[in-house]
C-alpha cells in the first residue's frame, strides 16, 4: 500500500471519526496488511484481530465486498445499509450490532479516589482473568494477549476488585467489576484509567457497546465520550 492510499483512507474515515475509530486506529498503528481506498469507501484487513473492516457509501459497498477473500471469518461493517448484503455474501452465523464511542479530547481524565489502587497486571494473572470475565472470549490465551496490550486492575484492601483492557483491534473492553465490589463506582474508575492509558500511548481511546446495553452507553457519555449517530455490525464464525 502507498502513502497516498493511506492518506486517502484516513481522509475518508475522518468524515466520521467516532464511527470509524477502529479503522483509524488500525491505520495509526500500521497493522493493516491490505488496504483499498476509493472514492466510495475504505476496505482494510487488520492483522491485530484478523478482521476485514469496511466503511463505504451504500452504493459502493457491493464492489468493495467483492474484494473480500472467500475465507473471511471476521468482518466489521460500518453502515447497516449493507448488513443483509454482507451477511448473505459471507454466510457467517454470528453477529453483533454495536455503537462506537470515542474520547476526542486531549487531556487525561482525573481518577476519583476509590479507596484502593490501580495496577497493570502481568501474564501470571491470565488464568484468573479468564475465570472472572463474564464473557467467553478466548480463555487464558486471549487474556495473555490482553495483558500484553495493557490490562488495568483495581485493587481494594489488597484484593483485585475489577479490571479493564484493550481488545485486539484496539477498543477498550473487558470491563469487569467483581460482584461484591459493585455499586462503588469502580466501573467508571477503570474506564477513566483505560482512556488515560490510551492517551498516554498516543492511541485514540474508543470502545464498542453492544446495542441495548444502555448502562454502558450512559457511562461513555458521562465520561465525555462521543457516541456514534448510527450502529456498526460484526459478522463472525
Amino acid at each position: 500500500m502507498t502513502v497516498e492510499q493511506m492518506e486517502q483512507a484516513r481522509a475518508w474515515l475522518e468524515r466520521d471519526r467516532v464511527l470509524h475509530a477502529n479503522m483509524l486506529e488500525v491505520l495509526r498503528r500500521g497493522s493493516a496488511d491490505a488496504l483499498v481506498a476509493e472514492e466510495g469507501g475504505v476496505l482494510l484487513h487488520d492483522t491485530g484481530c484478523g478482521a476485514w473492516m469496511l466503511a463505504a457509501e451504500p452504493e459502493a459497498a457491493e464492489g468493495l465486498l467483492d474484494r473480500l477473500p472467500a475465507d473471511c471469518g471476521l468482518f466489521v461493517g460500518h453502515d447497516m445499509a449493507y448488513f443483509d448484503q454482507a451477511k448473505a455474501r459471507l454466510d457467517l452465523p454470528g453477529q453483533e450490532i454495536c455503537w462506537s464511542a470515542a474520547y476526542l479530547g486531549a487531556e487525561p481524565l482525573p481518577i476519583p479516589a476509590f479507596g484502593g489502587e490501580l495496577r497493570l497486571l502481568d501474564r501470571s494473572w491470565a488464568p484468573w482473568l479468564a475465570e472472572q470475565y463474564s464473557h467467553d472470549f478466548g480463555g487464558a490465551a486471549y487474556m495473555e494477549g490482553a495483558v500484553e496490550r495493557g490490562l488495568i486492575a483495581a485493587f481494594v484492601a489488597g484484593e483485585p476488585a475489577g479490571f479493564v483492557g484493550f481488545h485486539e483491534e484496539g477498543s477498550i473492553g473487558m470491563l469487569e467489576v467483581l460482584p461484591r465490589f459493585r455499586r462503588r463506582g469502580l466501573g467508571e474508575v477503570l474506564q477513566r484509567a483505560a482512556i488515560d492509558l490510551a492517551l498516554e500511548r498516543g492511541q485514540l481511546p474508543f470502545g464498542q457497546i453492544i446495542d441495548g446495553n444502555d448502562a454502558s452507553l450512559a457511562l461513555q457519555r458521562k465520561l465525555g465520550m462521543a457516541v456514534s449517530r448510527t450502529t456498526l455490525f460484526w459478522l463472525m464464525e
